[in-house]
């Protein structure tokens, strides 16, 4: 790579419909040294990051969805080229391919999945043949929230996994099968079963429901019975349905009970798949790491979902100063490079320098977030 590069302190940037931040004040000379880059994309945005094999962060941009499931190859195609290109103009140089890519994409659940991914990074000119590498976003998610040590992840965003590696390096993994076959405790389940509850009140079959109104504003419905046609005609994108989420926790929050109880079986949802995991895994203590808009945004369904747990798993322990999953993907892409986990140097260089991100990640995502 270049020996220098200009990157800007704490300031935000929009690039091409990307909003992009990057992290040092100063123009830094370096000795040559190799680029990581990571992929987080969940079902309603991506992020990218790039950084030094030193672990200093040089770019950073995200955008919308870029799985070629939900969009199809050509969109997913441009939507990756734009994120790449934004995240190297904010690192001042020209795009070129990384030494070691590691994409964590939501729609990566099997071998030809990943082989898709992989092909399309390397079309891209993002890296090439046996250094780029795609797998479910739930293995960065790990890698971020418990910074390469044993435990337990679990993303409760857009849509919902859990993933866990105890001591000895065995895994397991639960939930994630994608929002056709129950993505419960997501803000897609959520927002599917505010749908049936403004259904159900609609016909008297259910209990009134604030939900009703809500589903009535959202979708721009002049009365119920044109949610058939909305739906099943016009068609409603996932990501408008999973963006009734927020609704669906503020009515809950407001006391509306048929809210609560979507909330409360949601909640379980999730603490089945953590004690799962924890019991195949024989982890009686584990670390608990959440990441995902929803279980770290909506306080009552959160709070819902620790008391559950607590009652089912009372020795679990929350994972505190985890790096969020783009920058999970870095670390992968370091072991890809290294061979090995990486270092605490080089995660405390990738914590210092991308502080700004972190915070905008941490602060700035409104539900629901992957």
């Amino acid at each position: 790579m270049p020996r220098s590069c200009t990157v800007a302190v704490s300031r935000c940037t929009r690039v091409e419909g990307f909003q992009s931040a990057v992290t040092s004040a100063a123009t830094r000379q370096h000795s040559p040294m190799k680029t990581l880059a990571g992929i987080d994309g969940g079902g309603t945005r991506t992020r990218l990051a790039l950084a030094n094999e030193d672990g200093t962060l040089l770019g950073y941009a995200e955008g919308g969805c870029c799985s070629f499931v939900d969009l199809g190859l050509d969109t997913a195609r441009a939507e990756l080229a734009r994120l790449w290109a934004a995240a190297w103009r904010v690192a001042g140089a020209e795009p070129r391919p990384a030494d070691a890519l590691f994409m964590g994409l939501g729609s990566v659940l099997s071998e030809a999945d990943a082989l898709t991914n992989c092909d399309l990074a390397i079309q891209l000119d993002f890296g090439q043949h046996g250094n780029v590498r795609a797998d479910n976003d739930a293995w960065n998610a790990h890698a971020g929230g418990l910074t390469g040590q044993p435990g337990i992840l679990l993303i409760s965003g857009t849509g919902s996994a859990c993933l866990g590696r105890n001591e000895s390096g065995a895994t397991w993994r639960a939930g994630g099968w994608g929002y056709l076959l129950n993505d419960v405790g997501s803000a897609y389940a959520l927002g599917h079963a505010a749908l049936i509850a403004a259904t159900r009140h609609a016909d008297a079959r259910g209990e009134p429901t604030s939900l009703a109104e809500v589903v009535r504003s959202a979708l721009n419905l002049g009365d119920m019975k044109e949610i058939f046609r909305k739906l099943h005609h016009e068609g409603v994108p996932r990501s408008a349905i999973a963006a009734l989420a927020p609704q669906v926790a503020a009515q809950a929050e407001a006391g509306d009970t048929v809210a609560q109880e979507i909330l409360q079986e949601n909640a379980q949802g999730l603490v089945e798949m953590v004690v799962t995991v924890a019991r195949k895994l024989d982890l009686d203590e584990p670390k608990l790491a959440l990441t995902g808009g929803l279980v770290t945004n909506a306080l009552m369904f959160r709070q819902m979902f620790l008391d559950k747990l607590t009652a089912r798993l009372p020795g679990f322990t929350l994972a505190e100063s985890g790096l969020p999953p783009v920058l999970g993907a870095v670390l992968l892409a370091c072991e890809q490079v290294s061979g090995s986990k990486a270092s605490l140097a080089f995660q405390q260089n990738l914590r210092a320098s991308s502080a700004p991100v972190i915070g905008h990640l941490q602060g700035g995502c409104a539900l629901p977030s992957d």
